[in-house]
């Protein structure tokens, strides 16, 4: 089907402005995060034991109150020891930005009950921090998603613009061509009576 632009005026990329603002941000961020995160992958492992397991439900009203929102959130803490120093830390993943999502939160607490024992990632210049799950964390990588998702939109908003407002050829009247006069051979045309009607006609 073919499209024919008829572009009026200049056009206007606030939609593009729009979705880049969002973009950039979510990819810069996420990218950061998700690089951060897998350096946490070549650090030192260490059997950590948990003593602390916090699983919470909240729950948020609706106009329905008979199916209220529920969120569930998980809050660890675990000791480990390196070169004889025992330690105390909360962190699950590296930069999550605080942000854990409901279905994560009920994996982890079927996953590290209290008085468990997990395999945790120190820094080796800073033994204080360390993470019970290390790489890159599933908040920055769903900022990854978000910002590839909104440059792909932004980038078919600038083409739509551009291109401007269309219309199908299909969709236009289309004109019947003329029948066009046929011009016979003489020697040919000789071999037919000219019928009277067509005499009258010219």
């Amino acid at each position: 089907m073919a499209r024919k632009s008829k572009r009026r005026g200049k056009p206007d990329y606030r939609i593009v402005y729009f979705f880049l603002f969002i973009a950039v941000p979510c990819l810069a961020i996420g990218i950061w995060g998700a690089i951060n995160g897998a350096r946490t992958l070549r650090w030192p492992r260490v059997e950590a034991q948990i003593v602390g397991a916090d699983h919470r439900v909240v729950e948020t009203e609706r106009r329905d109150q008979r199916q209220p929102d529920k969120r569930h959130t998980f809050a660890v803490s675990y000791v480990y020891t390196v070169d004889g120093q025992r330690y105390l830390s909360h962190n699950i993943e590296p930069d999550d930005f605080g942000m854990q999502s409901s279905g994560d939160a009920i994996k982890l607490t079927n996953a590290y009950p209290v008085g468990s024992t997990a395999q945790v990632a120190y820094d080796p210049a800073n033994p204080t921090v360390a993470y019970l799950k290390p790489g890159p964390s599933s908040f920055s990588l769903l900022l990854m998603g978000m910002g590839v998702g909104f440059m792909l939109l932004g980038g078919l908003a600038r083409r739509m613009v551009r291109v401007g407002p269309g219309e199908d050829d299909e969709d236009k009247p289309k004109r019947k061509a003329a029948n066009p006069k046929v011009t016979l051979d003489p020697e040919i045309a000789s071999y037919y009576p000219e019928r009277p009607d067509s005499k009258a006609a010219q």
